[in-house]
C-alpha cells in the first residue's frame, strides 16, 4: 500500500515495510524545493548581474528572488507590517509624495542609486511605484515567499 503525494497520486516511496516484522512504517517526505541554476552561481557573479539591471528590472528581480537577495544584503529585512503594506492596499503615507514626479524622472533618479537603496526605496514606496508602473504587481507566489521570509527571520532558533 502506498500513500498519496502532494499531487494526490500514489507515492510508493512514502511507505517503507519492515522485512523482519512485516509492519509498514510511514516515511514523511517533504517536497523538494526546486532550485533554479541561478542560485548556484557565485555571489560575485550574481552581484555583477544585479549591478547591470536597470531599476525597474532590479525591482522585479528583487521581489521574485527576495530570500536570495536578502542573504546577499541587497534587499532589506521586512517586518510583518511592511509585508502587509506591500501585499494589500493599506494606505501608509509615503515618506515623499511621489505622485507629482513622472515615472521617467523617478527611474532616472533611481539609476543613480545602489541596488540595496533601490530596493529600500521600492519597499518604502511600493504602492506609489506600483501605481506608476515601476514596481510589479505581486503574484500570490511572491506574496507567500515574502511572508515565509519574514516568518523564517522572526522564528526563534
Amino acid at each position: 500500500m502506498s500513500l498519496p503525494n502532494s499531487n494526490g497520486q500514489d507515492d510508493p516511496s512514502a511507505q517503507r515495510s519492515d522485512s523482519v516484522t512485516g509492519s509498514a512504517a510511514i516515511v514523511l517526505q517533504q517536497p523538494a524545493t526546486p532550485q533554479h541554476p541561478f542560485y548556484s552561481l557565485p555571489s560575485e557573479l550574481i552581484l555583477d548581474i544585479v549591478d547591470l539591471l536597470p531599476p525597474e528590472a532590479f525591482i522585479n528581480f528583487a521581489f521574485a528572488n527576495y530570500p536570495l537577495l536578502h542573504s546577499y544584503g541587497l534587499a532589506p529585512a521586512l517586518s510583518r507590517p511592511r509585508v502587509v503594506y506591500l501585499t494589500t492596499q493599506t494606505q501608509i503615507p509615503a515618506l515623499f509624495p511621489l505622485l507629482r514626479i513622472p515615472p521617467e524622472i523617478m527611474l532616472h533618479v533611481m539609476r543613480n542609486l545602489k541596488p540595496i537603496d533601490i530596493m529600500r526605496f521600492a519597499v518604502a514606496n511600493y504602492q506609489d511605484l506600483a501605481r506608476q508602473g515601476i514596481a510589479p504587481p505581486l503574484s500570490d507566489q511572491t506574496i507567500q515567499q515574502l511572508r515565509n521570509a519574514v516568518r523564517a527571520r522572526l522564528a526563534p532558533g
